[in-house]
């Protein structure tokens, strides 16, 4: 009801303006002699143009079609004040025998009328901006560009119901955009000059608004800032954004609903563009499939699992021995996390008895492996548990699946697979290797996906540097020169998919990830977003079996890409699988705790060796594990403490 009154005192007020009009406009048009005004046909016009708005307002202006002084509004507006034109020009042609008032006058009426809408709409914008800025409810907000981008960031900001931004100006580089005004917001200056307008603004918030903005640009941004309290957001893109529609008699009009601009992410530091994948390819591949995801907790697992359910699979089936992991993997899919189901399993791939027992009760038709030890420098200092997690579990789940006729099988590498130096990278490439041999051996399509560090994961540099920023530690990089290739959750896990789509038995597959990036940069990068000015980098020099740079391919490995541009396809050489198994079966045993070097010797020396018939003769040269004592023996037997 009182939404209805104030309907109906917005038309009633419309009307009377432009009813004034008419009248002060037919003074105007006889000098204000009022003796030669016909004062009935007048009050006609002047009564067609107060009922105009009195029914125009309520059925379309004010109906609650359009949001307050928006373009769509001020159209029916300008339809509604034609009309009134119109009749009036009808009540003249009706009353030819005696002229009503003058044919100019309707027409000086619904200009000056269209003029007054306008000066209303501006005057009640920069007030409520006023309002907003000097009361303190909204921050003021300065937004870097002026293109598409930069004009839906200051709609969503008059938009939102919050208010929690109010525009105070925008900055661009475009000399052409130099005197730009956009809904009273003017351009003030080239993105440069943002410190001072920061300080001249008394801006708290500095939204970027311009698509792909280069990471180099955000941290010039960020260092020219950092002495000043500025929060730094980022205009998400369209096609990213919460953007709704209206109602669908709403003429098709977009409706920008502000929903929340984003804090800069890691993939904005980085730079990178994500590539693109054949999602046809990838759902033949997955739909009405059983599959099995093994470290279904972990960062790559999870998004992985999101990534399989979207493509409709007939069970997917989730593993990992991190019971909080598989929880909010669960809590990810599903919205909640019962654990009640019976497509999260919990247990220890390194047990051979349960690998088993999991794969023959699945009966999967595709295995993702993504369970693995990952931290180098800690795999370096134990290299008997990445053995026995990198080496034996996969042996053991490979051997499940071959036994249990399981038609693919992709498992999770790493760059540092490639040319490896490291146990980490050792490890990984016996896998892609013995993967290649089972494969030559059943012609099954099992492969090995490989690619570089994910923006995010648990562990990850970047994390690792926000978090030393956040507690205003020193951020510590290896050496200035060391470079890193990168890559996104979302674009490991659809390359992943792909490769189960386009693989080819004991293949590894290969992202071409651009260029890569120096760790430095991103440290720097870290420290300028952050507002720190004391914030300082720490060399630690490079640790045992790291690299100053990674790469994606082997000495001898031949860059071809058959089915994908950014898809290398590598052919492995074999490895006796056998021999990989004697070495987990040493890395299992207690004694190797003291005698990690022997261990890390053979593992090296197996992978060197390229041929079958030298394997027994590369072994042999290699330190060898130590053979028990008969007091070492008894001890063990006994379960005394040796």
């Amino acid at each position: 009801m009182k939404r209805n009154a104030r309907v109906m005192a917005l038309s009633l007020i419309d009307g009377l303006v432009f009813a004034l009009l008419v009248m002060a406009m037919t003074l105007v048009r006889y000098d204000f002699h009022t003796y030669r005004v016909n004062a009935p046909g007048m009050l006609v016009c002047a009564a067609i143009a107060l009922v105009v708005f009195l029914i125009g307002g309520p059925l379309a202006i004010y109906r609650g079609r359009y949001r307050r002084g928006s373009t769509d509004q001020f159209a029916a507006i300008v339809g509604t004040v034609a009309l009134g034109v119109g009749l009036m020009w009808v009540a003249e042609f009706a009353f030819a025998e005696r002229l009503l008032i003058p044919t100019s006058v309707p027409i000086a009426a619904g200009a000056l009328m269209i003029v007054v809408k306008s000066l209303e709409n501006w005057v009640r914008r920069n007030l409520r901006q006023r309002r907003l800025t000097t009361s303190g409810a909204s921050r003021p907000t300065l937004v870097v560009g002026a293109g598409n981008q930069g004009t839906l960031a200051l709609d969503m900001i008059a938009q939102d119901t919050r208010n929690e931004f109010v525009a105070v100006g925008l900055l661009d580089d475009d000399p052409a955009k130099r005197h730009l005004r956009y809904n009273g917001t003017r351009v003030l200056g080239p993105i440069s000059d943002i410190a001072a307008q920061v300080d001249r603004t008394g801006a708290g918030v500095v939204i970027i608004a311009i698509t792909d903005l280069p990471p180099d640009e955000l941290s010039r941004i960020g260092s020219s800032l950092e002495s000043r309290p500025v929060e730094i957001k980022i205009m998400p893109k369209l096609s990213d954004s919460d953007y709704t529609r209206s109602e669908p008699d709403s003429h098709n009009v977009a409706d920008l609903r502000h929903r929340g601009f984003r804090d800069v992410s890691l993939e904005d530091l980085i730079g990178r563009q994500p590539i693109s994948t054949n999602i046809d390819d990838i759902a033949s591949a997955i739909t009405g499939k059983v599959v099995l995801v093994t470290g279904a907790g972990g960062s790559i697992g999870s998004q992985l699992c999101r990534q399989v359910f979207r493509f409709d699979p007939a069970r997917l089936v989730m593993t990992d021995r991190d019971e909080s992991g598989l929880h909010a993997t669960e809590l990810g899919l599903e919205g909640s996390a019962l654990l009640t189901s019976d497509d999260l399993v919990l247990g220890d791939l390194r047990d051979p008895a349960f690998v088993d027992a999991l794969v023959a009760e699945v009966e999967p038709d595709i295995i993702f492996h993504a369970a693995a030890l990952k931290h180098l420098t800690f795999l370096e200092r134990f290299p008997e548990q990445a053995v026995r997690t990198n080496v034996g579990a996969s042996l053991d789940l490979l051997e499940a699946a071959v036994a249990h006729d399981v038609e693919s099988f992709v498992h999770i590498s790493t760059d540092k697979a490639a040319g490896a130096t490291s146990v980490l990278g050792r490890t990984k490439f016996s896998i892609e290797r013995a993967i290649a041999s089972v494969a030559g051996e059943t012609g099954r399509r099992y492969m090995s996906v490989r690619f570089g560090n994910v923006l995010g994961s648990r562990g990850s540099v970047l994390e690792t540097f926000v978090a030393q920023v956040a507690a205003g530690d020193p951020v510590t990089v290896t050496d200035p020169e060391v470079t890193r290739y990168f890559m996104t959750a979302d674009e490991a896990c659809e390359l992943v998919l792909q490769a189960a789509a386009i693989g080819g038995p004991g293949e590894t597959l290969v992202l071409d990830m651009g260029e890569p990036i120096r760790i430095d940069d991103l440290a720097k990068r870290v420290i300028a977003l952050s507002g720190r000015t004391d914030a300082r980098i720490v060399y630690t020099g490079l640790r045992p079996g790291e690299k100053l740079s990674e790469a994606l391919l082997s000495p001898g490995e031949i860059d071809d890409r058959p089915n994908h541009p950014l898809i290398t396809q590598v052919p492995i050489t074999p490895i006796d699988v056998e021999g990989l198994k004697i070495l987990v079966s040493e890395a299992r045993d207690p004694r190797v705790f003291t005698q990690r070097e022997a261990l890390e010797a053979r593992l090296t020396s197996m992978l060197d060796s390229e041929q079958h018939p030298e394997f027994e003769a590369v072994v042999a040269a290699a330190p060898a594990i130590a053979e028990p004592t008969e007091a070492e023996t008894a001890s063990q037997d006994t379960g005394a403490d040796g």
